[in-house]
């Protein structure tokens, strides 16, 4: 009876030992697994900010502006509605000069004086 309880105590541990060598394999695992996941993150983080600076690096006389003229269909002939002479090209010399580009710049009032904030000598347009 002694015996008996001894070898089922053995056999606990050693089943015990062997759980727990299990779940370190398991961890080891799993953290190989993370490893290679956070390596593979890294490798695109670093392809897609070298293409950000590349980006950045861009000329604007090397953009190019596509545009896709569609054809619109009204369910009429409009050429019966248009005068006889008319050209539809006409006037079409225009140049950058003729165009005029406004921007309002929109006033946000705080209710308080910001300059008692500010860094002396402070310039909000200065590069």
């Amino acid at each position: 009876m002694k015996n008996i309880k001894i070898l089922s105590a053995v056999v606990i541990v050693a089943v015990t030992f062997i759980s727990f060598k299990g779940v370190q394999k398991q961890k080891e695992a799993d953290k190989a697994e993370i490893t290679a996941i956070f390596e593979d993150c890294v490798i695109d983080l670093e392809a897609q900010l070298e293409a950000s600076l590349e980006m950045g690096k861009l000329n604007a006389n090397e953009i190019e502006v596509v545009e896709m003229a569609e054809e619109v269909n009204l369910g009429f002939d409009t050429f019966e509605y248009l005068p006889h002479d008319f050209d539809p090209y006409a006037g079409a010399n225009l140049s950058d000069i003729d165009f005029e580009i406004f921007e309002e710049e929109e006033i946000v009032e705080l209710g308080f004086e910001t300059a008692a904030y500010l860094p002396n000598n402070f310039d909000a347009y200065a590069l």
